[in-house]
C-alpha cells in the first residue's frame, strides 16, 4: 500500500503543471538603483540580501556577503532617489525592521562575542542596543516596529521597544502574530486574540492535524484592528476575530512565509519561491526520485512578488523573475506604509514601482 501511494504521489508530480505560466508585465520601474557596490566582488558567493520601508519614502536596503555585510538607506521623495547613508559597520545580522520616525531595527548584531538587537537612526548612527529583542521575527514583531515578543517554549513576554525596553504583558502559548495594540497566540488547539491590556478580543479552533503527535501552526497577520490573514494547510483568507471567513483567497504560486502590508492592512505583499521546470526534466526527476525512495528535491529557480487587495482579493502587481536571484530566506520585497510603492532588489538592482489606485487584476 506504501508503494502504490508512493507512485501516486510521483505521478501528480509529474502530469502537475509544470511552466510558468503567462504573465502580464510588470509596469516600468520609477526608480532603478544600482546596488552591486554594495557587495565586494572578491568571493564568488551569492549574497544574501533582505530591505524594509522605514516610512512612505525611505528605505533600508542590506547585502552580505562572507557573513561582511554593507547597509544603505535611501530617500525616494524626489525625482531620484538619494543615498541617506551606508554603512558596514554591523555585521552578520539577520533582518531589518522599521522602527517610528524613520529608524531602524537591526536584529541578531554580532557585537562583542554576542548577539543583539540595535536601534539606528536614519543616517545609521546613534546605536541603541536593545538585549531582550534579540532573536525576534516577523511574527514577534510588529509592522511599526514598536511592539515585540520574545518566546520560549510555550511562554512569550511582550515588550514596547526602547531602552530600556517596557514589559508589557506575558501569557502562554505559541505567539503567530504580535500588533502594537494586541497580540496572536496557539494555546491547546485554539487561536486566541486578546488586546495589549489583557481584553479578550477573539477566539476559534485551529484545524488539527490528520497525524495526532503533529500539531498544524497557522500562519497568521493582524491586518488592521479588526481583521486577520490567515493561511493553514488548505486554507487561506481574511478571517474576522472569530474566525469567520470574510474572503477566501487563492493560494499564491510557490512557497515561503515572508510577507508585507501597508499600515492599514489594505494591500498585503507575497514574496515567494518558485519552481517551474520542462515537462520531461520533471519526469526525470520523478523517477530519479522513485529509484532511490524518496521525494524530489525543491530547489527553486524563480521569484515571484504579488501584492492583493485584501478587501476584494484582486491582484494590484505581479513580478516574476528566474535570474539574478538572492539567497533564500530573506525578505527580498516590501510595500510602503501607504500601499502606494513596492521594492524589489535583486543581486544587482533595486527596483521601485509605482502601484495603481485600484487593484482590478484577477
Amino acid at each position: 500500500m506504501r508503494i502504490v501511494l508512493r507512485l501516486c504521489f510521483l505521478t501528480h508530480l509529474a502530469i502537475a503543471p509544470m511552466l510558468l505560466p503567462a504573465q502580464e508585465a510588470p509596469p516600468h520601474p520609477l526608480y532603478t538603483v544600482d546596488v552591486s557596490q554594495l557587495v565586494s566582488k572578491e568571493l564568488d558567493i551569492v549574497p544574501t540580501g533582505t530591505l524594509t520601508f522605514l516610512t512612505e519614502h525611505t528605505l533600508a536596503v542590506s547585502l552580505c556577503r562572507n557573513l561582511r555585510c554593507y547597509l544603505e538607506t535611501l530617500d525616494l521623495e524626489g525625482d531620484n532617489p538619494r543615498t541617506i547613508a551606508r554603512s558596514d559597520e554591523f555585521q552578520n545580522y539577520s533582518a531589518l525592521f522599521p522602527f517610528p520616525d524613520g529608524r531602524l531595527i537591526l536584529n541578531q548584531v554580532q557585537i562583542g562575542g554576542k548577539r543583539a538587537a540595535i536601534l539606528l537612526d536614519s543616517d545609521l548612527r546613534a546605536p541603541v542596543l536593545i538585549p531582550k529583542a534579540t532573536g525576534v521575527r516577523q511574527p514577534f514583531i510588529s509592522t511599526t516596529g514598536k511592539t515585540f515578543v520574545k518566546q520560549s517554549p510555550n511562554n512569550w513576554v511582550a515588550y514596547r521597544m526602547g531602552r530600556p525596553s517596557q514589559r508589557i504583558r506575558a501569557g502562554t502559548g505559541l505567539v503567530l502574530s504580535v500588533s502594537d495594540e494586541a497580540v496572536a497566540y496557539l494555546d491547546h488547539g485554539s487561536v486566541e486574540i486578546e488586546g495589549m491590556d489583557g481584553k479578550f478580543l477573539g477566539s476559534f479552533t485551529a484545524p488539527s492535524s490528520i497525524v495526532p503527535i503533529i500539531r498544524i501552526v497557522p500562519m497568521v497577520r493582524f491586518l488592521g484592528n479588526d481583521r486577520l490573514w490567515y493561511e493553514s494547510g488548505s486554507h487561506i483568507g481574511i478571517l474576522d476575530f472569530n474566525g469567520k471567513t470574510l474572503l477566501t483567497l487563492d493560494r499564491p504560486d510557490g512557497w515561503g512565509v515572508r510577507i508585507g502590508q501597508s499600515s492599514d492592512g489594505n494591500r498585503l505583499l507575497f514574496d515567494r519561491y518558485t519552481r517551474h521546470v520542462p515537462l520531461t526534466q520533471r519526469i526525470e526527476e520523478v523517477a530519479i526520485a522513485a529509484a532511490i525512495g524518496d521525494g524530489p528535491e525543491q530547489k527553486p529557480n524563480g521569484e515571484m512578488v504579488r501584492v492583493i487587495d485584501t478587501g476584494s482579493g484582486k491582484s494590484c502587481f505581479e513580478w516574476n523573475s528566474g535570474t539574478n536571484l538572492l539567497v533564500l530566506g530573506d525578505l527580498h520585497a516590501d510595500i510602503d506604509p501607504s500601499g502606494q510603492l513596492v521594492a524589489i532588489m535583486t543581486r544587482t538592482t533595486l527596483n521601485v514601482y509605482k502601484l495603481p489606485e485600484s487593484c482590478a487584476l484577477k
